[in-house]
């Protein structure tokens, strides 16, 4: 390995160190062992190499450094730069008052008075850059490179400044030495090599004195932002990681490194194949004809040319993968009904095979983003089935996943080692949300960063890209673009309704060093399966109740008594020519509020419906597996139920509904609930309609496609799209549209404008500049202290693990006998965990997981600025901490199969 060149021996460091034998960097939690600094150094160093060989990132880093417009000579020093930050990021613990105070070491050759008390992140920051100018100074280096090697030196200085900091910020306001280097100089004297005080006092005129100076000039002419961008951000993870690592392993006494680091084995590769080609028949069907498959697409309507349409996409995106495994980009536009999870999971196993025939290494780990927790809970569980996965080999990471643990290893104890692997995410299969993974590729916060070295290799298949805000698009794109390059990342992108957003790229007019990647699209008879009946036709879209004078939004006092009317006649007419003689149906609206007053109006009129079932943002997780649950048990399939629901539904809800109803707001939210009904195409005559009442724009005014819709397309254009499935045409002009606005290079919310914080190494601003999620959207998070069954009615699952039954019989919370987990004794298990710390950091660590994870079963968000958080914190009815607003007299205004009772809680504007 090249950046083995750059490591140090224990004979190395002492040649740095005076009287390197006096310091210590740890110590044990009982303060009877001490780590030296040399020790913990190597130790660091150590870390760092495994994870580089673990995650074959030293071709990232070398490609990022390769890429940068320098000499030779340069790039070669810039590695160095980056294998010795890392080793050396704690010299700063030669500072005698670290010693004294957190070492309690007494034994010291000389003291030293400043300003830094114990500290010594900022130590280590100078004395790494001085010894880094000193190695410069040996080297044959123009004079015209000086400053970029000023340049260079401050740059990798700066991940060791902030490795105790939570987060980066823009790098040439915070590397200021400047008025602190009196005291700074002083601990140069207890280095070699750094007593020439000619030498010293140029490096302080010249840099340290100058350093902003540096940096205006030298990232004016860096065309490029991301390699340098990235290369820093890298370094950053792996002296984290590899501090993390070191010091767990000293604290904890482990006698040698860990083997798992949560990377793909043979075994498991083997395993993956040979389940996903044995996983459904229609699997076992196309790996035995793949070699002369014909491809059809046959127009009558039923189950088996549905499973046909399935096979034929199976085929194409196996011979897609096979014949582009040397491409990064891929994207899957698959219909509704179509199996998208099965198809990821075929490229999967494609990608795999593919090591396994050239015998390399390639992909060492998969992960899944989504931008619902539902979607993430319902593909962990197929992944684990289809691809018979152990627990140690996938893991999700969201707020209501708990804890994740794995079997017990006795080299380093069994918490502890769940405790790293929840950290790090050591899990070869990871499921994760959207907000997480872009997190990843550009936060500054170092608990998220923490993992970006994991990426190198990957597989990352993002499903439901039509979730993002439009706005970020083309951010979305060039990170996607810039880290499959770099990081040899594999991306699949996959939705029923595909924004082609590479095409964003695609402006000759965007400088700053853009390159379009080229996308591989898998599925090349897209408009074939769209256009087939068994997917087209599935469900009829009925545009009728729009326009007719029944159905005017303005008369609000009988809007919803002629809607019920309409349900009701339609789901008695429906229910006649039922196989099953019964009817699900499904009716969405915008608002909880309306869905509330609906409610009503049912509840007053109803003798129909035998269940009436109500799904919203308040409703909570244990409910809405208990009403899923009902809805595909084969005893109420004969049952006539009606869902009253808000678009909480369209994340990734597996039900399957006979009629729907539906208040149309965005064409992607009226295509998602269509996915609800007649999944399986077993049915005839399933309807969706389309209907308008709230005003859709008090959430989507933001959004460009609601946006374009409203003023360039008319009625007919937007039924034709919705039947046709052309969502291209709305996706091409508003790409279009954001294509105009990025040549206004001098607008601040350009995608230039933007990528100017990465060339100029302003982290913060790159993570506030990006987000997924609009301001408008932040959440109070409400705790519901209601009492919640632990088996799930009629069903076989479960609402709390195996970890969290066993973690609540310790606690003395529930019993052998108890059916029911009181929400009051979780919260005040929640109050004592953040009262009464537990010191041991590992079990705090795991509890507090495992308490994450039952917090979420009685949680709902709604959004901070609507009425209802504030008719709630204004109605005396609970109160505001530890992040939650704890709900009191519960039983007054929530109901835990309806949600809040008050109509005046409106807006409900919830996630």
């Amino acid at each position: 390995m090249e950046l083995n060149n750059y490591t140090f021996s224990g004979e190395d460091l002492k040649s740095i160190i005076r009287n390197y034998e006096s310091y210590y960097a740890h110590l044990s939690f009982d303060g009877k062992e001490k780590e030296t600094l040399l020790e913990h150094s190597l130790l660091v160093q150590e870390y760092f190499t495994t994870l580089v060989t673990k995650h074959q990132l030293e071709s990232s880093i070398i490609g990022l450094i390769d890429d940068l417009p320098f000499d030779i000579i340069i790039r070669e020093f810039i590695l160095e730069l980056f294998v010795k930050s890392i080793s050396l990021h704690d010299l700063g613990k030669i500072n005698p008052e670290f010693q004294k105070r957190k070492m309690q070491n007494e034994n010291l050759p000389t003291n030293i008075r400043h300003e830094f008390s114990s500290g010594h992140s900022i130590i280590s920051a100078y004395t790494f850059s001085m010894l880094s100018e000193l190695r410069a100074s040996k080297l044959n280096i123009s004079q015209e490179n000086e400053s970029l090697v000023d340049f260079l030196i401050l740059c990798f200085s700066y991940p060791i400044l902030k490795h105790h900091a939570s987060k980066l910020n823009h790098i040439k306001n915070e590397i200021l030495f400047g008025g602190k280097l009196d005291d700074l100089t002083k601990f140069l004297d207890l280095l070699w090599g750094l007593d020439d005080p000619n030498f010293v006092r140029d490096m302080n005129e010249f840099v340290f004195l100058n350093s902003v100076n540096i940096f205006d000039n030298i990232t004016g002419k860096i065309s490029n932002p991301f390699p340098l961008f990235a290369l820093l951000k890298l370094n950053y993870s792996l002296l984290t990681a590899s501090d993390y690592y070191a010091t767990t392993h000293f604290m904890n006494g482990w006698d040698k490194i860990p083997n798992d680091f949560g990377v793909f084995t043979d075994n498991l590769r083997k395993k993956i194949i040979r389940n996903i080609e044995n996983s459904t028949p229609y699997n076992q069907k196309t790996y035995k004809k793949l070699s002369d498959y014909k491809i059809d697409f046959p127009q009558e309507k039923n189950n088996d040319n549905l499973n046909q349409l399935r096979q034929n996409l199976s085929v194409e995106i196996i011979n897609g993968i096979r014949e582009n495994s040397d491409k990064n980009l891929f994207y899957i536009e698959a219909p509704t009904g179509s199996g998208k999870t099965n198809l990821s999971m075929l490229a999967l196993a494609e990608f795999l095979r593919k090591d396994i025939e050239n015998d390399t290494n390639f992909i060492t780990k998969v992960f899944y983003v989504f931008p619902f927790t539902t979607l993430i809970t319902q593909t962990f569980s197929s992944l684990k089935e289809t691809l018979g996965l152990e627990d140690d080999e996938l893991v999700q990471i969201h707020s209501k996943a708990g804890f994740s643990q794995k079997s017990s290893d006795d080299q380093y104890g069994e918490e502890k080692e769940n405790i790293i692997d929840y950290q790090f995410m050591n899990y070869p299969i990871s499921l994760l949300s959207h907000i997480k993974f872009f997190d990843i590729l550009k936060s500054n916060k170092k608990s998220i960063n923490y993992l970006m070295h994991r990426l190198a290799n990957s597989v990352v298949i993002i499903d439901e890209l039509q979730a993002y805000s439009p706005k970020e698009w083309d951010k979305v794109i060039y990170f996607i673009n810039e880290y499959s390059k770099y990081f040899n990342i594999k991306f699949i992108l996959m939705s029923a309704t595909l924004p082609k957003i590479d095409e964003l790229l695609s402006n000759e007019g965007i400088e700053n060093g853009i390159t379009k990647g080229n996308f591989v699209y898998l599925n090349k008879n897209k408009d074939k399966y769209f256009n087939n009946p068994n997917f087209k036709n599935r469900v009829d879209f009925d545009f009728s109740m729009l326009n007719h004078p029944d159905f005017n939004k303005k008369d609000t006092e009988n809007f919803l008594i002629k809607l019920w009317d309409k349900i009701l006649s339609e789901s008695k007419a429906y229910k006649i020519k039922s196989k099953d003689n019964s009817v699900h149906t499904i009716i969405e609206f915008i608002f909880k509020k309306t869905a509330d007053e609906f409610k009503l109006v049912v509840a007053e009129q109803n003798d129909f419906f035998d269940e009436v079932f109500i799904l919203s943002g308040t409703t909570l997780e244990p409910r809405r597996k208990e009403i899923i649950s009902k809805l595909k048990n084969d005893k109420y399939k004969i049952e006539n139920i009606l869902l009253i629901t808000t678009q909480v539904v369209e994340a990734g809800v597996d039900i399957d509904m006979d009629l729907g109803f539906k208040d149309t707001s965005l064409i992607d939210s009226d295509e998602q609930l269509a996915g609800r009904i007649n999944r399986n195409i077993n049915k005839s005559q399933c309807k969706l309609f389309l209907f308008n009442y709230d005003d859709a724009s008090l959430i989507y005014s933001n959004d460009l496609r609601f946006k374009k819709l409203q003023t360039d397309f008319k009625n007919e254009e937007y039924f034709e799209i919705l039947e046709t499935k052309k969502f291209d045409i709305v996706y091409k002009a508003v790409i279009q549209d954001r294509n105009n606005h990025n040549m206004q290079l001098d607008y601040v919310d350009t995608l230039p404008g933007y990528l100017k914080n990465l060339k100029n190494l302003d982290f913060s601003n790159v993570h506030k500049g990006f987000k997924l999620i609009d301001d408008r959207m932040d959440t109070l998070a409400v705790f519901i202290p209601v009492d919640i069954a632990i088996n799930i009615s009629e069903s076989k699952d479960k609402n709390f693990t195996d970890t969290e039954i066993d973690y609540l019989l310790k606690q003395n919370v529930i019993n052998e006998n108890s059916k029911e987990v009181p929400g009051g004794k979780i919260w005040e298990l929640f109050e004592e965990a953040i009262k009464y710390k537990n010191d041991n950091f590992v079990k705090q660590k795991q509890r507090m997981i495992i308490l994450q994870g039952l917090m979420s079963k009685y949680t709902v968000s709604i959004s901070t600025y609507s009425k209802t958080a504030q008719n709630m914190k204004n109605s005396g009815h609970g109160e505001e901490k530890y992040g939650y607003y704890y709900l009191n007299n519960v039983e007054d205004i929530y109901d835990y199969e309806t949600g809040f009772r008050a109509l005046e809680f409106e807006d409900m504007n919830t996630i």
